[in-house]
């Protein structure tokens, strides 16, 4: 088996805008919608991260939380062999749910999904998002100057089985969302100083159905 790291270069230990990994998922059905039931996702600002192995370069249509319609704040698409899919979509939510619900203009053939919530946000809408996505075996993307106590999101997809290992210990992100039948690796750092951040995610091998990341950024 190959690994996958994922890992944010800069300081770390949050300050004002937390992130709190709630769970992830994997699913190697070929739909078009994905239906999940979550660990209680409580009321307030939600962020949904998204892997897939898509047969058709087929972005994201729809994702709902608890029945409120989500926003997209970053996402790549491509074909490589079979492709896949990287993304970050966000919802604030009125009430506590278990129901998450992602659709696709076409069936993909496998679906990983990564729930987090953000508290003390400033305000719901991304301060920055990027999405990149290729054939190279490490992804960079590198962020303009971020504000002490933001709460940064990336994922990561292969389209291959991957295993998944973490680095960056020192590092204050989520080491709980690994795995997944899509490759997918999410993590969540919140800032302790104004920098910009390096998010770096190395895969092992070459990744014959090609590479996706994403990443967004609250305030």
């Amino acid at each position: 088996m190959s690994g996958i790291q994922l890992m944010f270069l800069g300081q770390a230990q949050g300050n004002i805008a937390t992130s709190t990994f709630i769970n992830t998922y994997a699913i190697g059905s070929a739909v078009s919608t994905y239906n999940f039931t979550t660990a209680t996702i409580p009321a307030g600002l939600v962020a949904i991260t998204i892997s897939a192995e898509d047969p058709s370069n087929t972005a994201i249509s729809s994702v709902t939380i608890g029945g409120v319609s989500a926003t997209r704040a970053a996402e790549f698409s491509q074909t490589i062999a079979a492709g896949t899919v990287a993304a970050i979509w966000y919802a604030v939510i009125g009430s506590s749910t278990t129901s998450v619900s992602v659709s696709f203009g076409l069936a993909q053939l496998r679906c990983g999904i990564g729930v987090y919530t953000i508290e003390n946000y400033l305000s719901a809408t991304p301060v920055y998002t990027n999405a990149v996505g290729g054939s190279s075996i490490t992804e960079t993307i590198t962020t303009p100057s971020i504000n002490k106590g933001s709460s940064i999101i990336a994922v990561r997809t292969s389209g291959d089985l991957y295993s998944h290992t973490w680095s960056g210990v020192t590092e204050n992100y989520d080491n709980k969302i690994a795995g997944g039948l899509t490759g997918q690796t999410g993590a969540s750092l919140d800032t302790s100083t104004t920098q910009t951040h390096t998010i770096q995610s190395t895969v092992l091998s070459s990744p014959t159905q090609g590479t996706t990341m994403a990443v967004a950024v609250w305030s």
